[in-house]
Parts: C-alpha cells; sequence; structure tokens
C-alpha cells in the first residue's frame, strides 16, 4: 500500500518547485522587459507624448531624475513607467514651469504616486482649482517647495540644470500672461546642452537674446505657435534639433506653419511628439543620438 503521507509530501514539494520556477521566470521576463540598462556615462532626455501639452523627463547617468512638466492629464504616468527603470519610484527634482493646465495636471497624480524629493516653480500668482490642488498636495506631503528665478543652479554629478528665466523673483505677483511667467532653464552635461523653455513667448526670448544659451537641443516654446519663436532668439541658441511638444489634430493650429518655415530656414532638423511620439536624446556629454517611438 503506499504510504499517502509521502506521496503528498513529494507533490507538495513538486508544486512548490513548479510554483518557485514560474516565480523566477516571471521576474526574469519582466526585468528582461521593463529594465532599461543605462551607460553609466550617459544622460537620456526624453520629451514625453502626453497629447496637447508638454512634460519632459530626464534620467540622469547616476539614477537622479528630474521632471518638468506633466502635461493635460494622467498619460504622463504611462508614459512614466516606459522610461523610467523597473521599480523606481522616486524622483528628485520636479518643476513646474508655469501653472496653465497642460503643464500641471499630470503633475498632481505624480506627486501621489512618486516621492517627490524638491519642487521648483515660480511661486507666481494664478487662480486655478488645478493649482490649487497641485499647492495642497506639496504642503501635504510635506515637499520641499522652491520658488526660483535666474542663477538657481542645481548639480547631478556632472549634470547642471540652470534656471535663465524669470530674471527676478515672481513669487505671489500676478502676471497677465502667464505663459511670459515660465520657467525657462538650461540643461549641461559635459558638452551636451538642452534649452527647456516652457511656454515662455517672443517677449521673453527677447530678454534672453544677449544671453550666451548656445544649446543642442530647443524645446520650441508653446507648442511652437505663432508667438512661440523669435528669430533673434533661434540664431542666438544655434540649436541643431527642435523639440515641439503638440497634440495631434488639436484645435490651436500648432505648430505654426510660420515657426516650422523659420526652423527650416536655418536647417534644424525638427522633431514633434504628435508625429514621432516620445523623442529620446541620449548623450555621452560629447555626441548625443536622437530616438523615436513613431
Amino acid at each position: 500500500m503506499p504510504n499517502l503521507k509521502k506521496l503528498a509530501s513529494n507533490r507538495n514539494k513538486t508544486l512548490k518547485f513548479i510554483f518557485g520556477f514560474l516565480f523566477i521566470t516571471t521576474m526574469v521576463v519582466l526585468v528582461a522587459v521593463f529594465w532599461r540598462p543605462q551607460a553609466q556615462n550617459e544622460i537620456k532626455v526624453y520629451f514625453l507624448d502626453v497629447g496637447q501639452g508638454d512634460s519632459e523627463y530626464i534620467k540622469n547617468p547616476d539614477g537622479e531624475d528630474i521632471l518638468i512638466d506633466g502635461g493635460p492629464d494622467n498619460s504622463v504616468l504611462n508614459d512614466l513607467d516606459q522610461v523610467m527603470n523597473f521599480g523606481d519610484r522616486e524622483i528628485n527634482l520636479v518643476i513646474l514651469t508655469h501653472p496653465h493646465a497642460d503643464h500641471i495636471t499630470g503633475l498632481i497624480e505624480v506627486l501621489n504616486r512618486y516621492q517627490v524629493d524638491e519642487v521648483w516653480e515660480t511661486g507666481v500668482e494664478y487662480p486655478s482649482s488645478s493649482y490649487d490642488e497641485w499647492k495642497n498636495k506639496i504642503r501635504e506631503k510635506n515637499i520641499p517647495d522652491k520658488s526660483v528665478s535666474a542663477g538657481e543652479i542645481k548639480n547631478f554629478g556632472s549634470t547642471k540644470i540652470e534656471i535663465l528665466y524669470p530674471l527676478s523673483p515672481l513669487q505671489n505677483n500676478k502676471i497677465d500672461n502667464v505663459n511670459n511667467a515660465s520657467i525657462v532653464s538650461r540643461l549641461d552635461y559635459g558638452n551636451f546642452s538642452v534649452l527647456f523653455t516652457g511656454d515662455a513667448e517672443k517677449e521673453v526670448q527677447q530678454q534672453l537674446v544677449d544671453k550666451n544659451i548656445y544649446v543642442d537641443v530647443l524645446k520650441v516654446a508653446h507648442h511652437g505657435s505663432e508667438n512661440g519663436l523669435l528669430e533673434d532668439f533661434l540664431t542666438v541658441t544655434r540649436p541643431a534639433v527642435a523639440v515641439i511638444s503638440v497634440g495631434a489634430k488639436n484645435t490651436y493650429g500648432h505648430p505654426a506653419q510660420s515657426t516650422i518655415n523659420l526652423l527650416k530656414k536655418y536647417a534644424i532638423r525638427i522633431f514633434r511628439t504628435d508625429q514621432n511620439g516620445t523623442i529620446e536624446i541620449d548623450s555621452d556629454g560629447k555626441d548625443y543620438e536622437v530616438k523615436t517611438s513613431h
């Protein structure tokens, strides 16, 4: 007569082995799919495809993260899942360029889902429920919240991010055109540089033309609108690559044909999130490579 206890014990061991094997196999597959190894000396800049809005994510070589704006809805969360390292739930710095809905809305849920170490914004006065919710969430989570202006610098190892605009503090100031209260920031890693402009229009750009801000990549302001690119500003920044964050078939007519023509006039390579999806730029501090999801 078979030993039932021994059979049961053997069956349990077999089941444990099978489940253990399946668990390990599943974890290996997940890591293979979601883990994206990054060269030790390489920075990655992503212009996320969030529709008619702005969101940029930066992965520094030492693993620290920067997120600039969050787009018009929660689609930024899915985009971050695609580009952040598997299991990474911390963002070291979040920058809100200005509190318009197409830049701030996605950031509110980012504050809920991720550990955010620090927030930078201008602190400009702006009456909106989204901005109120943003401020309340920052207080609730006790996140350091700094109102920044030109000259503010933060280093992440060999990476430097510097605020170029606003030229003076705007905290609690009321600005008629909040686009022109946008933070303009420059990212430098070795000889590679990117200029993030939020929605800063020609009026702001005119104030920056006397600055030494030659860059490799320009994030074109205000989704490439007619008022989003000043020719003098373009000739000063002299980018080789221009990125336009814009929604497909948007009702605003963005990007304006005049902006596209101006970029073409200077033979600048144009990438658009509505046509190219998420745009990734990788650099070792010397050379860089542009990749697109479409």
